[in-house]
């Protein structure tokens, strides 16, 4: 039998929690379960495992949070394990509710089936507890839900601690979950709910949201609109009484009835009309007494709905501040709170007042006060009326009913108007009563009702006190019967000081506000007119105006004078002013008095006449003063006129009054200016020193000047001290010069001249008037130096006019006239141009010089006769002469001293003037001299001349008398240069004919007879091989015949004695070199020695004869035994185109047979054959030879050696030839060198016959002879014998033999063939005659056969050996072109013989399948066929 074994248990499955039935069908969650309720998990089908019973839902929730409002409170269950029919589920801790014990409906919620499992009814407590039966098994995890209806508190109540419990099964006790979510926005029971509102049984505190209150009229005893505002959080039941308490002072009595009024929403409020008439009652009951109002609700408020409504009440007569105001209801646990007094608008009638920012707060009354007190009165002025305007305001409205009175106090006793009625004017104020003891003026305010702020006027009249200084300041106030409040305090009536604008009843103290005078003319002696311009303040005369007043202008001095008590007669626009237009003069006074007879607060001018006395003097002081009325000063000062005086056009005179040329304050009344001239202008003619002059005085005096007055002119200095005019009379001009003599008794048109003192006097002939101008003129030389104007001064003597006599005008400065114009300015006289030009730098050259001069003045034209002096020119040859020309005067020359000096005939100013002389330049060498000009006669300050330099021979320029030329005895140094020195060659090819082409400039004379000789030096390192006869260089170019070669000057060596040549031709060279003295003679000529030197010969072309000493060479040959020659000298038929050629220090030497000239080019070439090798080498890989620098110098006439520029201009265009790399430079060589070494094939068929096409040229010349070898032609095959001669064929070809000559063979000499060695693959070729110097290519070709093996091409190679060049150099000296050391003497081939050939990789070949590379020298195809095709 099967053994007892422990069973498998399921630990696997975990139940689902939202399935009813399936495998384990007693898992009894409902389908509509959430997956959170269940907690299975894996063990759940354990064998008897049994769920704990549990709560899985247990949440509560409530409908409203109002007190005492009807609350649905909402369950929702659900439990882990079903429960059990007849069960009871009890809910606990629903406290403070205020619904009795009693059994409460439950009501299924959401048909979750509630109704199914559980009774519809539950027994409550209203202790809290709720009692639920099960009537039918549950399903576990099904959520119940139900509600039922409660109470809620009355007052405030916060969420209470719920729980849940059920038996018989062990369900625990637990707390219920209440709802923490928040109602939806505007959920019934909420206002503005949050979370948490929906807990059961919570009850929020009822309050009032909002309360506002404000008015519309805050004037005392007027009709007031308050309105009042509020909202609550919670609906307010029906018949709910509201109380609005605080209300208090208003005049309204109690009422039962008071109407509510609902306005319509305004910027006031928003409230809904409606809404509050359909909730509040329509009347209050009010009670004055407390100021309460009692409404009450006609139906349930809404929570958070505003409403609104207004009553009237009248305000308190008196001001009272706002109230403080509440509302209230009688709800239990309802708090009272303070009204918000709200900003609202007041009504449209009412004027804001500023300060009073509370206005609109409930009952608030405003306080009257005065805001405006003003009087003001129409006049100031003494016995006057003055009508006095008064203004007020008041911050409340008057209403003409309410009696009120207004009373103006504090006026004084001291005006002129009786006590009595008092009209008014103003239409608001009836008439008024005034009180002159008391000054009280009293008016009832019944014309009509005013508004609040509105500007009120009335005015009234009183008489202004007659005396200014009895015034006595007052306080002027006003009252008004109303009530306000002062302090704490009410008062029955305001009042206020009252603004004087001006102060009331004071008089202003008369005074004269103007007093001006003024005169017509302030010349002396002169008539002249017054004129006063016064005003007062005040009106001195007039229908209201009851005082007589006496007007007296004292101060009235300098003047020709009236008699005391002397009626003036008045003039002028202000004259009636006064009585009968008149004054009277006052001596005690020294003025005059005139009686007002009309007002003279406008201004009033008046004139009056008298006579200026002749002395200068200020304006006096002046003084108005008044009688008849109390004036504020006893007197005036009286201002004056400080005014320029206007021209009196036209008239001239004392007596008429003449005024003219005014300055400021001339216008002051008796202001007299001293006698003077006014005009006073003294000017000239000529400012040339020493001319002739005009002198033209213009004068006008402020005075008449009667017949016998005098006038002088002085200080017409003469600063050189030269004569103006011999003294005694002179004649005067111009227009009015008969009016003056120079006495009493002379002829008019005269003047009396002082030459010592330099014055001119003249007589008065015929009255001058004041005002008028005059002017006449004179003559007098002027002086001899430039000197500034003279200071001219003028006066007069010995006049009477008016009053006076004996009356002068002081000696004054004379008005100059500007510029040359001003008298006895003399322009200073100035050479203000002197330059001098010469026409020659050269020694003892005929100069010519050429002298500029400008004067500033000018010289002759009667006045003096002037003369030119010229210093300094120093260094000249010409004679001295009494009788030198210059232009076409005749003047004096002095060498010694180098003094030129001619007379002058008439000169402009500032003209040009040329004059020119001879002078003969100095024979030597000078610098120029400082020459010096004068002008005599005037004060001419002597003026070094500016040297104009001359330009010649592109030198820098010469001044005038500068020699430049060789120094003489005693001098040190040379101003003698080469001004041009251009040196280059033709050629850089070794081995070739170079010609050397030079080219100079002097800027000196070079003169045979100074035994000139130009020295080219060349540098005695170059090696040169000068193509000459002996030392005598062969010349070519333009002016090759200008020179010679040895010359007679040389120093000569006798080495033997004697020797017998002839001369059979006329083109003979005969050289001899004897040193010591000697004499030889014979057929072809005659010579002596003396130490060494030729001293004297005769030389003829032909002939023979016994000469010594005995080495003589003639035309190259040696006539007796060979000689060591250290100098050489030619002679014979033709003596030019030589140059002598010093070739142990590589110096060329020129001797000219005509004189060299200066500025002319001179330009010879000598020919020289470049070396093709140098003993020491080449200097580098591509130079033989570099070039030195070349000097260029003079003898006889010295010229310092300097170096030699170089020209390109006669370098031929050769390959590889450029100036840039300096191959113009004389004797720059290049090294031996191909330019060209090219070659290629015809075919590259193996085993065919091949030709080979070579090209080459080289810069050196090639000799005759020379070997030139193409070695390395690899694979080649040639003829049969491994040595024989191959012809030469054309280039274009292969096949026609060449006919050139240019080549033969080195076997067999044959023309135009090369030979060929099979053994050393190479074709050698010797040069049958000179190659050429031009870089010519050599074009030629020779046959071959092709190897039949392939191959590539050959390194060809091609070298010259064996180039001969010129002896001179060395007789062994040879050159080559080759790459290899080995190969310097031999051509025979080694691997590196030579250099390597240029190969034709560009030419295709004509042969089938030939691509570029196929000429490629030896390049040889490998064997194929080229065509296999079968058919």
């Amino acid at each position: 039998a099967p053994q007892r074994s422990l069973m498998r248990r399921d630990f696997s499955t975990v139940y689902g929690t939202g399935t009813v039935g399936g495998l384990y069908p007693f898992v009894k969650y409902s389908s509509s379960a959430v997956v959170s309720y269940g907690d299975s998990a894996s063990g759940d089908a354990y064998p008897l495992k049994v769920y704990s019973p549990a709560w899985v839902v247990k949440k509560i929730g409530q409908s409203t949070t109002y007190p005492s409002k009807s609350n649905t409170i909402m369950v929702t269950v659900a439990t882990s394990v079903p429960l059990v029919s007849g069960s009871t589920v009890t809910i606990s801790g629903l406290t403070g509710s205020a619904t009795p014990d009693s059994t409460l409906t439950l009501a299924d919620m959401s048909s979750s089936g509630f109704g199914s499992y559980f009774s519809t009814s539950g027994t409550w407590s209203q202790s809290g507890t709720l009692a639920i039966t099960v009537t039918q098994d549950t399903v576990a995890g099904t959520q119940y839900m139900f509600s039922f209806v409660l109470v809620n508190p009355g007052c405030p109540q916060g969420p209470l601690n719920i729980s849940i419990a059920t038996s018989p099964l062990c369900f625990p006790v637990v707390p219920m979950c209440q709802d923490m979510a928040a109602p939806a926005a505007g959920a019934p029971g909420f206002y503005y709910p949050v979370p948490g509102d929906a807990q059961a049984l919570y009850v929020k505190t009822p309050s009032f949201l909002s309360f506002s209150v404000w008015q519309k009229n805050p004037y005392p005893g007027f009709a007031n609109v308050l309105h009042f505002e509020f909202a609550t959080n919670v609906n307010l039941p029906r018949n709910t009484l509201l109380t609005v308490a605080g209300l208090t002072g208003s005049q309204t009595a109690d009422s039962v009835m008071l109407p509510l009024a609902f306005p319509a929403a305004d910027t006031d409020s928003t409230a809904s009309q409606a809404v509050s008439r359909a909730t509040l009652s329509s009347a209050a009951t009010w009670f004055q007494s407390n100021g309460t109002l009692v409404l009450q609700t006609i139906a349930e408020s809404a929570a958070g709905a505003f409403m609104r409504f207004n009553i009237t009440l009248v305000n308190p007569l008196c001001c009272q501040s706002a109230r403080a105001v509440t509302i209230s209801t009688n709800m239990s646990c309802f708090q009272s709170v303070p009204a918000l007094w709200r900003n609202a608008a007041l009504d449209p009638s009412v004027v804001s007042q500023s300060g009073d920012v509370f206005e609109y707060a409930p009952l608030f009354v405003r306080c009257p006060a005065w805001r405006l007190a003003t009087v003001v009165p129409s006049s100031r002025y003494p016995c006057t009326d003055s009508n006095l305007a008064l203004a007020f305001q008041l911050n409340v409205p008057v209403r003409v009913t309410d009696g009120t009175v207004l009373t103006l106090s504090g006026l004084g006793s001291d005006s002129l108007t009786p006590s009595g009625g008092m009209a008014v004017g103003g239409g608001v104020l009836g008439q008024g009563n005034w009180n002159l003891s008391t000054g009280v003026l009293v008016f009832a305010l019944n014309q009509r009702s005013t508004a609040a702020y509105e500007i009120l006027s009335a005015n009234f009249t009183l008489i202004n006190p007659s005396d200014y200084s009895q015034y006595l300041a007052r306080n002027v106030s006003v009252a008004v019967n109303v009530c306000s409040r002062v302090g704490s305090s009410l008062a029955s009536s305001i009042s206020s000081n009252v603004i004087q604008v001006q102060a009331v009843l004071q008089t202003d103290a008369p005074v004269f506000n103007l007093a001006w005078i003024g005169q017509r003319s302030a010349w002396p002696s002169a008539r002249n007119t017054i004129t006063v311009s016064l005003q007062t303040n005040q009106p001195f005369f007039g229908n209201n105006f009851r005082c007589v007043v006496n007007v007296t202008l004292a101060g009235l001095s300098g003047h020709c004078g009236f008699s005391d008590n002397a009626v003036v007669p008045l003039f002028g626009a202000g004259a009636s002013s006064f009585a009968q237009s008149t004054a009277v003069w006052s001596a005690a006074s020294g003025g005059l008095v005139a009686r007002v007879a009309s007002p003279t607060s406008s201004l009033t001018i008046f004139s009056f006449n008298l006579t200026n006395g002749a002395a200068a003097q200020p304006s006096p002081l002046y003084s108005l003063s008044a009688s008849g009325v109390v004036l504020q000063s006893s007197a005036y000062a009286v201002s004056k006129d400080p005014s320029i005086l206007i021209d009196t056009s036209g008239v001239l005179g004392s007596s008429f009054g003449a005024m003219y040329q005014g300055v400021p304050r001339d216008a002051e009344a008796l202001r007299i200016q001293p006698p003077q001239f006014l005009t006073r202008g003294v000017s000239q003619d000529v400012y040339w020193p020493g001319a002739s002059n005009t002198i033209r005085v213009t004068f006008m005096a402020n005075i008449d000047l009667q017949p016998g007055a005098i006038v002088m002119i002085s200080s017409l200095d003469y600063q050189d001290g030269s004569s103006g005019a011999a003294s005694g009379v002179i004649s005067l001009g111009g227009s009015d010069a008969l009016r003056f003599s120079s006495s009493m008794t002379a002829n008019n048109g005269t003047g009396s001249w002082d030459d010592v003192s330099k014055v001119l006097t003249v007589y008065v002939r015929s009255g001058l008037l004041a005002g008028a101008t005059y002017s006449f003129t004179f003559g007098l030389m002027n002086p001899r130096c430039g000197q500034p104007a003279s200071p001219v001064c003028i006066r007069a003597r010995g006049i009477a006019v008016g009053c006076a006599s004996n009356v002068l005008i002081p000696r004054r400065i004379m008005d100059t006239a500007p510029g040359d114009s001003a008298p006895l300015l003399v322009r200073a006289p100035v050479i203000t141009v002197a330059t001098l030009v010469h026409s020659t730098p050269f020694a003892a050259a005929s100069n010519q010089l050429t002298l500029v001069v400008q004067s500033s003045v000018p010289l002759g034209f009667g006045w003096f006769s002037p003369s030119l002096t010229l210093t300094g020119l120093t260094g000249s040859t010409t004679a001295s002469t009494a009788s030198f020309a210059v232009g076409g005067a005749v003047g004096s020359w002095n060498r010694d001293t180098g003094t030129l000096i001619f007379p002058l005939s008439n000169l402009t100013q500032n003209t040009n003037y040329s004059f020119s002389f001879t002078l003969q330049n100095s024979a030597c060498n000078q610098l120029p001299p400082t020459v010096s000009v004068q002008l005599s006669t005037l004060c001419f300050q002597p003026r070094v001349v500016n040297p104009v330099p001359f330009y010649t021979c592109n030198l820098q320029g010469t001044s005038p008398l500068e020699v430049v030329g060789a120094p003489c005895v005693g001098q040190v140094g040379s101003t003698a240069l080469f001004t041009q020195k251009l040196i280059g060659q033709s050629t850089p090819y070794p081995g070739c004919t170079n010609t050397i082409t030079l080219s100079f400039t002097v800027n000196v004379p070079l003169p045979v007879s100074a035994s000139v000789v130009v020295t080219v030096d060349f540098v005695n390192s170059l090696a040169m091989d000068v193509s000459r006869l002996n030392d005598n260089a062969l010349l070519t170019g333009p002016n090759s015949s200008v020179f010679y070669g040895s010359t007679w000057v040389v120093g000569l060596q006798v080495l033997d004695a004697g020797f017998n040549c002839s001369c059979p031709g006329s083109m003979n060279s005969l050289v001899f070199t004897p040193v010591g003295n000697d004499t030889g003679s014979g057929a072809a000529g005659v010579y002596t020695l003396v130490n060494g030197m030729v001293a004297s010969w005769t030389i003829t072309s032909g002939g023979s004869g016994y000469m010594v000493p005995p080495i003589v060479t003639l035309n190259g040959t040696v006539c007796s035994r060979a000689a060591s020659l250290t100098a050489q000298m030619s002679y014979g038929a033709s003596l030019t185109s030589r140059g002598q050629w010093n070739a142990s220090n590589n110096m060329l030497s020129l001797r000219p047979r005509i004189d060299l000239q200066p500025c002319t080019s001179y330009t010879v070439s000598i020919t020289v054959a470049n070396p093709v090798a140098l003993p020491g080498g080449p200097a580098s890989a591509l130079v033989l030879q570099e070039a030195q620098a070349v000097t260029i110098a003079s003898t006889g006439v010295p010229i310092a050696a300097s170096e030699m520029s170089y020209s390109s201009a006669w370098l031929s265009q050769l390959p590889g030839v450029s100036s840039a790399q300096g191959d113009h430079r004389p004797m720059r060589v290049h090294a031996p060198r191909f330019l060209v070494k090219t070659i290629g094939q015809s075919s590259p068929f193996p085993g065919a016959t091949n030709v080979l096409r070579v090209t080459f040229s080289t810069n050196v010349l090639v000799s005759s002879g020379a070997r030139i070898a193409i070695a390395n032609l690899a694979g080649a095959m040639g003829v049969v014998l491994p040595r024989t001669d191959l012809a030469l064929n054309q280039l274009a070809d292969g096949a026609t033999p060449l006919a050139d000559n240019n080549f033969r063979s080195e076997l067999g000499s044959t023309q135009n063939a090369g030979t060929w060695y099979d053994c050393e693959k190479a074709l050698v070729m010797m040069a049958n005659t000179g190659l050429n110097c031009a870089g010519t290519p050599y074009n030629f070709s020779f046959p071959v056969q092709n190897p039949v093996a392939p191959q590539p091409c050959a390194p060809v190679r091609i070298n010259i050996t064996g180039i001969q060049g010129s002896a001179w150099y060395g007789p062994n000296l040879q050159a080559q072109i080759t790459a290899a050391a080995s190969l310097r003497s031999t051509w025979l081939p080694v691997p590196d013989a030579g250099v390597l050939m240029d190969h034709d990789l560009a030419t295709v070949l004509a042969v089938q399948g030939a691509v570029a590379g196929d000429a490629c020298a030896l390049r040889v195809w490998p064997a194929a066929f080229l065509v296999k095709s079968v058919s």
